[in-house]
């Protein structure tokens, strides 16, 4: 049985989440925290991150490395009054497994790296060694080639030596690559890791660490690392939504589990700040790029660049696609504690993230598309036999008529249709009445919301925008993303307080120079992505009253 935090491993995205008996880590964490003053450090009884092992700094020591704690190697342009060993800093880089490299050959030819061994593992030295220069706290890859035995030794051998703890979370669908998140044990110690598998048509993940720093005036972080499908067609924007709504809706759980261990022991919380970062297969401009800022999110290396101080091009890049197209795709995203909304505990609460509202809004529109402009045409569309019962399978053939599975489509798996047809199904009986029906797929609301934002387009994407910020409307997710016992702090679990005391703010952001220039460097070969950094320290300003 998965724990409760483990959605990834169901089948569907429906866990509940009231109860932390299936979270043991958690409630020890809780229950070993002071009441009076929480510890910088984390105790010798406190949990190891649950899904790996912990690597202590004894036994990173007694593996080899030389423990020598040093101010971070970041430009210049480093806001002066703040002491890097007090930031976070966190690094995002699409690796390029070889298994996806195309090498051209001296007779012409192209062959794939991972076909030329030597080749392959001199690359992914060079991209450790980049790492290790970059001495970042947290290290984010994407397209680490886990499959390959003498890779992931190399990156897991040589990253423990420098003190880091790694953590792997590959792709579904026996993909051959994954992600690899990596943090700086002197910096941090890792409270929770959990693998967020998406379980969609593009066999992505996620992987997120519940943090806690060592010394530094830092409070704890929730970090995600995540790549987002390609974008192979129109469809893959809408893709791309989906992915990003299960990312909060999982993130909203999590801290909806962590908020019952805190509650379990009495003790007061506060939300933490969010860093969302990897490759997300879109331009700042973009559907998902729009909706997260909708959310509160910001992105470090525009904030930068609003800073006008760093030379930053509007046209930075970031990636060297295989249509040789110079496109800026990574992405470092910062949702602070006062940006994020909480459940008030009183008449208006706000209703939590739902990848399944998405979907319901891309199936309205589509029958809006369709000219089902009424709640009763639509019925019939999906009960073919009007027998005024939508059965499983009748649910799965109108969606399929509608053009959301399949290939060069939205991409709905029947496990995603299996879940939105029991929440549909309000009773359980395996029939769906055209009251459940309209419950969720009311298409007579949704057509003055689809024309108001079809009148109103204006944006880089497409036509499929439009279902896209409906899907993003309808959604509606609300990150409220961490908690953790302070006693000095005064917002318990169910105030909905927006100070900053917990706030950061973005101290420096880069890439290689060119690529800030937005322009690709013509010797870079470490991968077909550059390395994006951030620096985040604390908010020197006082929390609001």
């Amino acid at each position: 049985r998965p724990s409760a935090l483990d959605l990834g491993n169901a089948p569907r995205w429906s866990i509940g989440m009231s109860s932390t008996s299936c979270c043991p880590s958690l409630v020890r964490w809780s229950a070993g925290c002071s009441t009076r003053a929480r510890a910088r450090h984390r105790s010798p009884d406190a949990p190891s991150a649950v899904t790996t092992r912990r690597v202590t700094l004894a036994t990173a020591r007694l593996r080899g490395r030389t423990a020598a704690r040093s101010v971070r190697s970041v430009p210049a342009a480093a806001t002066a009054d703040v002491k890097i060993g007090d930031a976070l800093t966190i690094t995002t880089f699409n690796v390029l497994a070889p298994c996806y490299r195309r090498v051209k050959q001296e007779d012409g030819s192209t062959v794939m790296e991972s076909t030329l061994p030597d080749v392959a593992a001199a690359r992914q030295a060079r991209v450790v060694d980049s790492l290790l220069r970059l001495s970042s706290s947290v290290c984010c890859l994407q397209e680490f080639w886990h499959a390959s035995p003498e890779t992931k030794s190399l990156y897991e051998g040589r990253m423990a030596d420098a003190g880091y703890q790694t953590f792997v979370t590959p792709r579904t669908g026996g993909r051959p690559d994954g992600l690899l998140t990596a943090v700086r044990l002197e910096d941090f110690d890792v409270v929770e890791h959990r693998n967020v598998l998406f379980n969609d048509c593009g066999d992505r993940v996620a992987s997120l660490l519940h943090l806690r720093p060592r010394g530094a005036d830092l409070g704890d972080v929730l970090v995600v690392n995540t790549h987002l499908l390609f974008p192979h067609n129109a469809n893959s924007t809408l893709i791309r939504l989906r992915e990003c709504f299960k990312i909060l809706e999982y993130l909203h759980e999590y801290q909806e589990l962590a908020a019952s261990a805190v509650a379990q022991v009495g003790g007061k919380a506060r939300r933490l700040p969010v860093i969302m970062c990897g490759d997300f297969n879109g331009s700042i401009r973009g559907a998902v790029s729009r909706f997260l800022q909708s959310q509160g999110f910001v992105s470090a290396l525009e904030e930068r660049r609003a800073c006008d101080c760093d030379g930053i091009s509007s046209n930075w890049v970031s990636h060297m696609n295989h249509h040789g197209e110079a496109v800026g795709v990574d992405h470092v995203w910062l949702l602070n504690p006062s940006k994020q909304k909480a459940d008030t505990g009183g008449s208006s609460v706000v209703a939590p993230p739902s990848w399944k509202a998405a979907i319901y809004a891309m199936i309205q529109c589509k029958m809006l598309e369709k000219g089902l402009m009424s709640n009763e045409d639509a019925f019939k569309f999906f009960d073919f036999n009007e027998d005024l019962g939508v059965t499983r399978e009748e649910f799965e053939v109108a969606v399929e008529m509608l053009g959301l599975t399949g290939e060069s489509t939205p991409g709905l798996l029947s496990e995603e249709i299996q879940a939105l047809y029991d929440d549909c199904d309000k009773d359980g009986n395996g029939l769906v009445d055209f009251s459940e029906f309209i419950r969720k797929l009311d298409v007579e609301s949704m057509e003055q919301a689809y024309k108001a934002i079809c009148d109103s387009q204006n944006i880089e994407e497409g036509p499929w925008d439009v279902v896209g910020d409906l899907m993003a409307a309808s959604a509606s997710p609300v990150v409220c993303a961490g908690f953790t016992i302070d006693e000095d702090d005064e917002v318990v679990v169910t105030e909905p307080v927006f100070g900053k005391k917990q706030d950061l703010t973005v101290s420096n952001a880069y890439l290689p120079d060119a690529m800030l220039a937005g322009t690709w460097p013509e010797n870079f070969e470490l991968s077909d992505h550059g390395p994006l950094t951030a620096v985040l320290a604390p908010s020197r300003g006082r929390r609001s009253a």
